[in-house]
């Protein structure tokens, strides 16, 4: 009978020693999940088990909660600019994905921008969305933020940084073309005109450069001019004046950007002059004097798009979707009879950014 006691005792001891055992491995488990997939810990709530939690159910709930989205644009002082901001801003709210957006003064000032990529850099965000005032200027910093591990995509004016994820933007040299060729169907081969450029050594504005002297030499228009004002309507106005001293039977001005449109139309009343204008941008001022039939046209891009596309993007990266290398946003040549619904268009996505 002792016997007996003795091998239940064994027995007994061996059955809490394996039911220790079976319990310790259990808790060991769980805690190595939970060190290794905290954003399911943190996303699913109390309630929820792993079972439930799926690669497709983290990615869509909340998915885009946290990512830090770095804008740099070529300036804030044209409105083309500010729908950018605002088309970026609403898509970032509605996603809530932390955002900065910030820019030099003036798009000549690149120095300044660079020291925009650097700051934002520093404060480490996840992806960078840059339109280059300069390529060439710009490409070391944009090289460091991808050293960093931070995204870059180029948004309006493309880059040469090999590691770019993609370019977001207007075909600006067949964009400009087609601007070209409608204005110069309106005209008549054998007109003259002159070209209103952006900065030079800017890829967009070579590249617009290009497209209107393309759909121009096409349409039979002779080009007597094409002279940099750096994208402000100031300068614009007063490459323009000097201009029509010189050329005064020139039929059109043709512009790479719609800040240079307005000097230019500005110059052409003071100077008294009956020349056509036409510009490429499409924003809100320009559109309201093609509506009244004071300038003859405008090629528009869709700025306000290219900044809830920055952000989308931004969103699909980071969740490690895989994206086009180039995301046209598409353009449309602006002229009288539909200049009025696009300006109504654009008053109510700039409002947002107020």
């Amino acid at each position: 009978m002792k016997q007996v006691k003795k091998i239940l005792a064994v027995l007994l001891a061996m059955v809490m020693v394996f039911s220790m055992a079976a319990c310790g491995s259990s808790n060991d488990d769980a805690g190595t999940t939970e060190e290794t997939t905290p954003e399911a810990s943190d996303d699913s709530g109390d309630d929820a088990t792993e079972d439930e939690a799926t690669p497709e159910d983290t990615a869509d709930s909340g998915s885009a909660e946290g990512i830090k989205v770095g804008f740099v644009v070529k300036s804030l002082a044209d409105q083309y600019w500010i729908l950018v901001k605002a088309g970026a801003e609403k898509a970032a709210a509605e996603n809530n994905v932390d955002l900065t957006f910030i820019a030099p003064n003036s798009e000549s000032d690149v120095a300044k921008q660079v020291e925009n990529i650097e700051t934002l850099i520093a404060s480490g965000v996840d992806v960078l969305c840059v339109a280059p005032s300069n390529d060439e200027t710009v490409l070391p910093t944009l090289q460091n933020a991808v050293d960093a591990g931070i995204k870059v995509i180029a948004i309006d004016t493309d880059s040469s940084l090999p590691d770019k994820v993609c370019f977001i933007g207007t075909g600006n040299e067949s964009a400009a073309k087609e601007g070209a060729l409608w204005a110069g169907e309106q005209l008549g081969e054998g007109k003259k005109a002159i070209i209103l450029r952006g900065r030079l050594g800017d890829a967009t504005h070579d590249a617009r450069e290009a497209g209107l002297k393309a759909g121009l030499e096409e349409k039979g228009i002779d080009i007597l001019e094409s002279q940099a004002a750096d994208s402000t309507e100031e300068k614009g106005m007063s490459v323009a004046e000097n201009l029509l001293q010189k050329y005064p039977e020139v039929d059109l001005i043709i512009t790479t950007a719609d800040s240079m449109a307005v000097g230019a139309y500005n110059a052409i009343q003071a100077a008294g002059t009956e020349t056509l204008v036409y510009g490429f941008d499409g924003t809100i001022p320009v559109c309201e004097k093609v509506a009244a039939g004071e300038i003859l046209g405008t090629t528009a891009q869709s700025p306000y798009d290219m900044g809830v596309m920055g952000i989308e993007t931004a969103i699909k990266i980071m969740n490690g979707e895989e994206v086009e290398s180039v995301i046209d946003s598409g353009q449309k040549v602006i002229e009288q009879s539909n200049a009025e619904e696009f300006k109504a268009d654009l008053e109510s996505k700039a409002s947002s950014a107020e």
